[in-house]
């Protein structure tokens, strides 16, 4: 067996090779560290004794175990022997069973009771080459779900402060296992609380293991210390993604493996709205379907991989064009420049106009959901605002804990809002769910958290006073194009117009298109400056679309970048 000396600050993952055969193990073993590279350490043992040996240590000098692939039968005992062992010691770890013809009745049971994730059937030549799409995948699968941060993370705050929940929120769907204490009714937080010296009120405070503690922090701040963000290092790229959702991943990727160098910059985590997405059934090649926030850091590391920058948590304010240098300015204060820009920004909540809602902010209002928050909500009041399937879906997963769900509909009955008609049945047969047509919120009260919401008739005016803990606004959506009102073209409801319809609404540009060429695919009204995803006019609205429009922009940007001249 390959041995590695202790080293207590390693943090380079394992991948671990069981085979009976020397020289297969042995090709495997090589293929692999040649496959992976820096990223992951290649070990090979010859039976379950020397696996869970390694195993054992691995784990006592804090080395995070990946993946494990091994043979169903070995000298000393099976894969599946072996991967109970994993399971218990490391649940988070991957399995690949390698089986030999002989083995098939033992493979589709250990199948059946989900004791592995992937299997290779064994046939004549090297299995090397067939295992890198099932490794990739796994890897790709383990990196963005516990390999966001090596920290370990306690969080202690009352629930109704506006940073408690930016910080839950953001851990939530930054795939971040973190503990919550409750400072509000939780005898042992107050204790934490007043071991650390706390104030009272005390501020939400973020405890790390290595002994950092973080009062009231930002989302930037948040990011940094637990490095899921990176500093733009390059004076100049070849692209900035502005933007990292499924069409800004998607084109990071495509023009990473172009050899373009590049930077994504993000507000918030990977994903962008798509993160917030409970299961995507439709995703091509995933007919288990996955979360939206697996699918985010699938991404991510796999853009990661091919040497894109991830600058998360920074807001992009501003766009300076230059051609051949456009900058981009950040909320930091700092600039990133690059050769060529795509703008993939998405989409955001429509804000309520209503009093109250801005101070109560995150203190009981909020917008948009995870599945997360409705298990807080047990035996509570919680209102619903919108009229599509978003909303339909939020007051089901609600009713499942709240004691009663308001859900408020704009339009004059629930037939003839945008929900469909299979959600619309299963809200109205749902006990504990009112629907409330023809209304919309016309106020909201409470003394630090919310506790009223006044509705509105939208026919008559008259009012009617809830009580709740809780308002979850899914009102549909804008694009998030604001800073860019005055640079680049956009349509009367703020997408922005790219390739033919810059031409064809010239009324509509903030100066006259300046080139004698025709826009690019996916150009904007600015050259060297492109967009796709949900932002961009005429788009589709789904995620799969999202993804190919950043994978097809980048032909437009490598012809774009083509053109330039050295200088340039």
């Amino acid at each position: 067996m390959d041995v590695e000396s202790p080293d207590l600050t390693a943090v380079v993952p394992l991948v671990l090779v069981l085979h009976d055969e020397p020289v297969q193990r042995d090709e495997i073993v090589e293929r692999l560290r040649g496959h992976l590279g820096m990223r992951y350490r290649v070990l090979a043992a010859a039976g379950v004794r020397e696996a869970t040996d390694a195993l054992a240590h691995a784990i006592g000098v804090g080395r995070p175990i990946a993946l494990v692939i091994s043979l169903m039968r070995l000298p000393d005992g099976s894969a599946i022997e072996l991967f109970g062992h994993v399971k218990a010691a490391s649940p988070a770890t991957r399995r690949i069973l390698l089986a030999r013809p002989a083995d098939t009745e033992a493979t589709l049971q250990a199948i059946t009771q989900s004791q592995v994730d992937r299997y290779l059937a064994l046939a004549a030549g090297s299995p090397a080459e067939r295992l890198f799409a099932m490794v990739d995948d796994l890897l790709g699968e383990w990196a963005g779900q516990h390999g966001a941060s090596q920290l370990g993370v306690t969080v202690l705050g009352h629930r109704y402060s506006s940073t408690a929940y930016l910080v839950k929120d953001y851990l939530s769907r930054s795939l971040v296992p973190f503990s919550w204490f409750d400072l509000s009714d939780d005898p042992q937080a107050q204790a934490m609380a007043r071991d650390l010296n706390l104030p009272n009120p005390a501020p939400t405070t973020v405890l790390l293991d290595d002994g950092r503690a973080l009062f009231d922090p930002s989302i930037a701040q948040l990011a940094e210390a637990l490095e899921l963000t990176e500093p733009a290092t390059l004076d100049r790229y070849d692209l900035v993604v502005v933007g990292g959702g499924p069409a800004g991943l998607s084109a990071a990727v495509a023009a990473a493996c172009d050899g373009l160098t590049v930077v994504v910059v993000e507000d918030d985590c990977p994903g962008g709205q798509a993160a917030g997405t409970v299961q995507m059934d439709n995703h091509l090649g995933f007919p288990a379907g996955l979360t939206g926030a697996d699918f985010a850091h699938r991404a991510l590391a796999q853009a990661k991989q091919l040497g894109v920058q991830w600058c998360s948590a920074k807001v992009a304010t501003a766009l300076l064009p230059l051609r051949g240098a456009h900058r981009v300015m950040l909320d930091d204060g700092t600039v990133v420049v690059g050769r060529s820009v795509l703008i993939a920004t998405g989409m955001t909540w429509r804000r309520l106009e209503a009093p109250g809602v801005e101070e109560l902010l995150n203190a009981g209002v909020y917008y948009g959901y995870s599945k997360a928050e409705t298990r807080q909500t047990e035996g509570e009041d919680v209102v619903v605002a919108g009229s599509g399937d978003a909303a339909g879906t939020a007051a089901l997963d609600f009713a499942e804990h709240a004691r009663t769900v308001v859900l408020v509909v704009r339009e004059p009955a629930l037939e003839e809002a945008a929900i469909s008609p299979e959600m619309a049945e299963r809200v109205m047969a749902t006990p504990n769910i009112r629907v409330v047509c023809d209304c919309e919120i016309g106020e909201v009260r409470g003394y630090g958290r919310l506790e009223k919401v006044v509705l509105l008739s939208g026919t008559t005016g008259a009012t009617e006073v809830l009580t709740a803990s809780t308002l979850y606004v899914l009102t549909g959506t804008v694009p998030f194009s604001g800073w860019l009102r005055d640079v680049v073209a956009q349509d009367e409801y703020g997408f922005i117009l790219t390739d033919v319809e810059v031409v064809r609404r010239p009324e509509l540009l903030p100066l006259p298109w300046p080139e004698e060429r025709a826009p690019l695919l996916a150009e904007t009204s600015v050259p060297g400056v492109f967009a796709a995803g949900d932002v961009r006019a005429g788009s589709v609205k789904r995620i799969s679309s999202a993804i190919g429009q950043g994978s097809v922009a980048v032909a437009g940007i490598g012809r774009y970048l083509a053109s330039l001249s050295p200088a340039d």
